[in-house]
Order: C-alpha cells, then sequence, then structure tokens
C-alpha cells in the first residue's frame, strides 16, 4: 500500500455521517477502509481531521481566475479543488476554435481534473462584436471530446424560448452525445423559467436567494449555488442543502485569482454553509458528491475501495483549510510549470490607440437613462437622468462608461453610469464578458483615453490612470488572461485594486464589476460596443 491516512474522519454520504476510520491508497485507487490503522509505505495520522473526496466546481470560467488552465487547476488543487468543469466562452470570444483547443491542451498537465462545458452561445447575441466565434459545426467537434461533459450555458434566453432552431439543434446534439446542457436564467420566473427549463436545460447558477434555487428546482433545473468576486449567495440560500440536498452542487462561475486566494475557492462554500448552520456532512456532500455524480464522475464521488484517491483532508470542519491534497493516489505541492502562449494570442488586440476627441459625447436634452451599478451584483438599474445633463457629474457619481472594439471594426459607443464612485482619473480593461473588447469607466475624456492607450499599449490588460500617472497589469494571453504564476498575479491584481480604490471607487472589486457592464445578457442594462442595450426587450435604448 502506497499511502495511509490513518485515524480520520470519513464522511459517509449514504449514512448523512462521519465515522472514524483509516483509508489506504494503492496507485490511483483507494485500496481499503478500515477501522483501525493501516501500515503503508507513507503513513499520515489525520486523527481529528476530515476527509473529503475532491470538491468540484461545477461551472466556472477559467478565464476569470486572469492564469491560464494549467496555473489556474494547480493552484485550486491545492484548495481542495480537484475537479472543475470549465466553460471558457471567453477565449473562444476572443480567438474562436483554436483559443479553445489551446486552453484544453494547456490543461491536459494540471493536477486538477479539468473538464469542459462546450460554450454555447460564441458571441452570447448578435448586439456586440466578438474576435471569434462558434458555429454548429465547431460545437460538435467539441462535444465529441471525452473531456467536454456538458454544452455550455445557454445565455440567450429569448432564443431558447422561442425554440430557435440554431439552440435547439445544439441542445438536441448534446443530449444524443449524453452530455448535461448548463443554464443561465438571471431573474426568470413562472412561465418564462418553464418554457426555458423545458427547452432541454439542465441546471441553473443565476439565483442569489432561497426563493429563486426553490422556483429553479420546482421547474426541474439542478442549481449551483454561486460564489465569484463579483456575485455571492445570500446565507439563507444554503437552507437549500438540507431541503433539495440531491439538486445542489457548488459553483464559483467567475472568481479571481487574489480571491481565491485571499477567501478560497469551493472551501469557501463549505464555511458559508456551515455559518448558516448546515450539517458538516450535507455541506461536503453538496461540495463533492452531488456534482460528481450529476456530471457522472461517480469514481470520484465517495471513498471506498475501488474508488479514484482524489482527497482533500482539511485541518478542521469549520474553516475548511486543506492540510493535505491527494489527486488521483499522488499528493499536491505547488507547481507551475510555463505556459507556451501561441503567436496569435499574444496580440489580439487590433485597435489603434484613441484621443479624447474620439469618444463619443454624451448629451441628454430630453431625460434619459444612465446605468446604475450595486456592490456585489451583476444586475444593473436604470437611473433616470435629468434633461441638460452633459458628460460626467461627479457630484452625483454619474461618471463615463466606453465600450471601444478591439477587432478592428472601429465600433465606439459610451453612457453614463453610477455607482463606481470615482471622483479623479479612469479604469480601463480589455476583460470585458463575453466578448473582450476595451472598456473605461472615468470622470473625463482625457483620462479615460490615458487609460484605454495604455491598455492597448501591453496588448491587453488592466490600465487606472490617476490623473498623473498610469499604472497597470498586462494580460499578453488574449488580452484576457495572464502567464504570471498565481502568487505574483494574485499580488499585481491587488495592487491594482487598491489603486482603482484610491480613485475613490466604493466598490469591492472595481475591475470585476466594469468587466460585466458589457455583458448584454445580464438585466437590465448594458453597454456594448453598438450601443446602450435594454436586457429585458433584448433591444437597444
Amino acid at each position: 500500500m502506497d499511502i495511509a491516512l490513518n485515524n480520520v474522519m470519513i464522511p459517509d454520504f449514504s449514512r448523512m455521517e462521519l465515522f472514524n476510520g483509516s483509508i489506504g491508497i494503492t496507485g490511483k485507487l483507494i485500496a481499503e477502509i478500515s477501522k483501525g490503522p493501516l501500515r503503508a509505505d507513507m503513513v499520515i495520522d489525520g486523527k481529528g481531521k476530515c476527509v473529503s473526496p475532491g470538491l468540484i466546481d461545477c461551472h466556472c470560467h477559467i478565464e476569470s481566475s486572469f492564469l491560464t488552465p494549467l496555473h489556474f487547476g494547480n493552484a485550486i488543487s491545492r484548495l481542495g479543488t480537484l475537479h472543475v468543469v470549465a466553460d471558457c466562452h471567453e477565449i473562444s470570444n476572443v480567438a474562436g476554435r483554436d483559443g479553445l483547443d489551446f486552453f484544453m491542451e494547456n490543461s491536459r498537465e494540471s493536477l486538477c481534473n479539468i473538464l469542459f462545458a462546450v460554450p454555447s452561445c460564441v458571441p452570447a447575441t448578435p448586439f456586440a462584436t466578438s474576435g471569434g466565434r462558434l458555429d454548429i459545426d465547431d460545437i460538435l467537434y467539441f462535444l465529441k471530446k471525452e473531456k467536454v461533459v456538458a454544452l455550455g450555458e445557454l445565455m440567450n434566453v429569448p432564443g431558447v424560448i422561442a425554440r430557435d432552431a440554431h439552440f435547439m439543434e445544439m441542445i438536441e446534439a448534446a443530449r444524443r452525445l449524453g452530455k448535461r446542457v448548463n443554464g443561465h436564467a438571471p431573474g426568470l420566473d413562472g412561465e418564462s423559467l418553464a418554457a426555458y427549463a423545458g427547452a432541454g436545460i439542465d441546471d441553473d447558477h443565476e439565483s442569489e436567494s432561497y426563493q429563486e434555487l426553490a422556483a429553479k428546482i420546482a421547474a426541474g433545473l439542478h442549481v449551483f449555488i454561486r460564489e465569484g468576486s463579483a456575485e455571492h449567495s445570500e446565507l439563507d440560500s444554503y437552507r437549500m442543502l438540507m431541503d433539495h440536498p440531491e439538486r445542489v452542487s457548488f459553483c464559483t462561475d467567475d472568481k479571481s485569482i487574489n480571491d481565491i486566494l485571499d477567501s478560497g475557492h469551493i472551501n469557501y462554500h463549505l464555511r458559508k454553509a456551515v455559518q448558516a448552520g448546515i450539517d458538516v456532512v450535507a455541506a461536503l456532500r453538496a461540495a463533492s458528491f452531488t456534482g460528481l455524480k450529476y456530471y457522472g464522475l461517480d469514481k470520484y464521488a465517495e471513498i471506498k475501495p475501488d474508488c479514484m484517491a482524489s482527497l482533500v483532508m482539511f485541518k478542521d470542519i469549520e474553516y475548511f483549510q486543506p492540510e493535505l491534497v491527494i489527486s488521483e493516489g499522488k499528493i499536491v505541492e505547488a507547481c507551475y510549470p510555463e505556459s507556451h502562449v501561441p503567436a496569435f494570442l499574444q496580440n489580439s488586440l487590433n485597435v489603434e490607440q484613441v484621443t479624447a476627441d474620439r469618444l463619443p459625447q454624451i448629451s441628454m436634452e430630453h431625460s434619459g437613462i444612465a446605468m446604475g451599478v450595486d456592490n456585489g451584483s451583476l444586475i444593473t438599474r436604470r437611473v433616470v437622468v435629468k434633461p441638460g445633463t452633459r458628460e460626467p457629474d461627479i457630484e452625483r457619481d454619474l461618471l463615463k462608461l466606453v465600450v471601444i472594439e478591439r477587432y478592428g471594426h472601429g465600433h465606439v459607443s459610451a453612457c453614463l453610469i453610477q455607482g463606481f464612485g470615482l471622483r479623479i482619473g479612469a479604469l480601463a480593461s480589455s476583460v470585458a464578458h463575453d466578448c473582450h473588447n476595451i472598456i473605461a469607466a472615468g470622470v473625463d475624456d482625457q483620462a479615460i483615453s490615458e487609460a484605454v492607450n495604455t491598455v492597448i499599449r501591453n496588448h491587453g490588460g488592466l490600465a487606472v490612470h490617476d490623473g498623473r500617472e498610469n499604472f497597470s497589469l498586462p494580460l499578453r494571453v488574449g488580452g484576457i488572461v495572464s502567464d504570471m504564476e498565481p502568487e505574483p498575479l494574485a499580488e499585481k491584481l491587488r495592487e491594482m485594486r487598491n489603486q482603482a480604490h484610491r480613485l475613490g471607487s466604493t466598490l469591492t472589486d472595481p475591475f470585476a464589476a466594469l468587466s460585466f457592464m458589457a455583458l448584454e445578457v445580464i438585466p437590465h442594462l448594458k453597454l456594448t460596443d453598438r450601443g446602450l442595450f435594454d436586457v429585458d426587450t433584448f433591444q437597444y435604448v
């Protein structure tokens, strides 16, 4: 026997209890479960420690971590997440099939079992300009791959409800190949939710409250409780783990590496669940067993003989800090090999530098509408702007938001936005879901152009202009991902966040919030490169 974990607490998900025992590992498999200590080449005394199957993130976008798949997988493995289902529609929007092929290839050497959901909406809608697209032939090409376990989230809700032939073809193909169909149903209820789920959708991750989760479950959906960087679930929503345990799993959706290292990954969900009064075994079940079973990963889902030895041993069952992680029989240690990035992803911005006078001017001769953003939510508000408002008004926290198309078509749009709180300068980024055009918010055109041009010079990334100086984080992989190792990258992201706060922003993560202001499938208003867009009516304002 290679490894013995003696005197540990082991969850029994059939009886919903913890029992004391020892786990013997030979090769990649669990060889034996014993009530007494076991002998092996390596013996680890885990008295008082709890061992769980490796955790699973049921829906995430690797790109939101700002890491390559290899570095992302190795970073979260150390936190106990040994399985993820990644919907990489960000790199697909930038570089199409070639970009997604690179991500899949890059993931192969990861310590994490990285599985994929093939993006279904690239671009998400016809109302924004992307650099790449995946048509039905591309989707079929990826659905046939072994590492693909799902059709990615169907974000064009009106198209799905209307049974658009394009979407129905891909849903039917996924079902024919035995793949899950991931959903995206923010704010849906009643007949619209029933119509959406009835199209063949299996799950949803766009809920914040217990009531929303209950509605999705009643519609027949499996639900993923989400804890990301810019979006969180209410504490009360964790009650669903007890009420419908077989229908609830966890996901991060979008979480940056600095938040992962600061607060954890799926182990953050465990900590929050216990804080909500949820039984430890019920929390562990949602974090591992339920999601693993949902995606057909049964051989990883339990701790018993002949199952895969992909396990995490926690120091305690309050904070869930991993003490030991084993991935298919091997102890996980820090390891970040170099990612070899193809040239087409290193120079992906096809846009000239801008001048302040090129930016669109805003004039509200009649009453108009601005976007309103709230901390911790992706859902924006309609803010009525009085007649006569021209350009930003710092005292009323009305800043200018600009989107500059980056793929060579020359589109530029602008609107007013409330909620960022900047008093000086501007923020800019080439991370703008899902098309990843350049997005910027600032107090005036000069500051905005300075920040935007810094992003362009760096071939993508984040930038802050404080009225005098520029601060930046280059993202050379498609303009959305870094090839840096996690710890130094996280430190640089913290620095950029601090610089944004220094300008006056009151948002917890200004860049994370900014990245969603162009996503035209999250209510209620968003700004694409073609104009201010009403998500509820699916038309431009």
